[in-house]
């Protein structure tokens, strides 16, 4: 639980097109659980439920766990580990839901799981993948204490950043909390973030580098009485009674969305709305970038400034690295000039998105072009 707060409310700013500060992920396929014991009957629990969280991971969504296949394959998963081991870890570095009574360390279970045979599931299953390349996310998290507001950074006493920071780890989602140093308290202050005033906000976001802009409001005083009076508020209004339920409210705004979204949460354990909040969150991100079979196309282009074959190589190796790229075949030469078609597990849209988030293949954009179904796209090789 959160120190001194029954209320979240969070609000995701983000631009879908300008996603271009990307961060490659690590370790995808490996995931940790905690154990007891190195007992072999709850080992086999113990890499089930990693195989869940790598398939989470890179599935994007937690609905690919009720698949029917994936469901048949998590009952064998030693099928899919590479490999495993067992490390201790000191309870006080721990997030507060994994940290065992009366015990100063825990025990993990850490698994790695051959990514293409995940990656083949998935696929098999018709369901969809999310590629290592993932957009960073700045979390700002302001707590109100019966209207005494303060920013939270990591070495605040409160352990939601340390909880968000868990959540990004399960989820593959790059993570980054503020400093809260010199320059943010002079960039920006509460009243900034708990108006939700966008402008200020992302002017002070800007030095992280960050694709998306996450706000989190912690209260347990006025913002109960805003959702009080906000028509029907069962079971909301109950909360000024009761100081042990809580309650979560997250809204998106950015340049892309037509409308704000909201949606509200209610319950008695503050680290699970967090938690389902987070998830929503990271499904929203994850929708921009998941590849689909039922999405399979073709693509035609260009790409110039290729003066080499280990240039060649470096470009060809780069676009098979992407998760939407099935096969790159090469259909010409010219010059500096090489003409690929690229077989999709997604959309077009999927991979001109992917490539916004990396500065190493950038389109060409000639303004006196006319726009053509049949037009090949011109990209620019950046060589690395």
């Amino acid at each position: 639980m959160f120190k001194n707060c029954s209320v979240f409310c969070v609000i995701l700013v983000f631009t879908l097109s300008s996603w271009v500060n990307a961060v490659e992920v690590k370790d995808l396929y490996q995931a940790k659980v905690l154990v007891t014991s190195q007992d072999s009957s709850q080992r086999s629990s113990a890499l089930k439920k990693t195989m869940q969280t790598v398939l989470v991971k890179v599935g994007g969504e937690k609905f690919v766990l009720s698949n029917a296949l994936i469901q048949k394959a998590l009952k064998n998963p030693r099928l899919y580990v590479s490999q495993f081991s067992y490390s201790r870890a000191e309870t006080k570095t721990l997030p507060i839901e994994t940290v065992p009574a009366n015990n100063s360390e825990s025990l993990f279970l850490i698994a790695s799981f051959d990514e293409n045979k995940i990656n083949q599931l998935l696929q098999k299953a018709r369901l969809p993948l999310w590629g290592r390349l993932r957009p960073k996310v700045l979390f700002w998290l302001v707590e109100e204490d019966f209207f005494s507001r303060q920013i939270l950074s990591e070495s605040s006493h409160s352990n939601a950043p340390s909880l968000v920071l868990s959540l990004a780890e399960k989820r593959g989602l790059p993570v980054i909390i503020p400093l809260m140093d010199f320059t943010d308290a002079t960039q920006i202050v509460i009243p900034d973030l708990w108006g939700k005033f966008s402008t200020p906000i992302m002017a002070a976001s800007e030095r992280y580098g960050a694709d998306a802009v996450v706000v989190i409001r912690i209260s347990n005083s006025s913002l109960l009485k805003d959702i009080e009076v906000k028509g029907d508020c069962r079971p909301l209004c109950d909360t000024l009674n009761n100081p042990q339920q809580y309650v979560l409210d997250w809204s998106l705004l950015g340049a892309q969305v037509n409308k704000s979204s909201e949606k509200n949460y209610q319950g008695s354990d503050s680290e699970s709305l967090l938690t389902n909040a987070f998830s929503d969150i990271t499904d929203v991100i994850y929708q921009g970038y998941a590849l689909s079979e039922y999405a399979n196309d073709e693509l035609i282009i260009d790409v110039t400034n290729i003066e080499s074959m280990n240039e060649y190589i470096a470009l060809t190796n780069f676009l098979l690295d992407l998760s939407v790229v099935n096969s790159v075949v090469l259909l010409s030469a010219d010059g500096s000039n090489r003409r690929f078609k690229l077989d999709l597990l997604g959309s077009k849209q999927t991979l001109l998105l992917s490539l916004k988030l990396d500065n190493q293949l950038e389109q060409y954009s000639d303004p006196f072009a006319k726009d053509s179904a049949n037009t090949v796209p011109v990209f620019y090789w950046g060589k690395p």
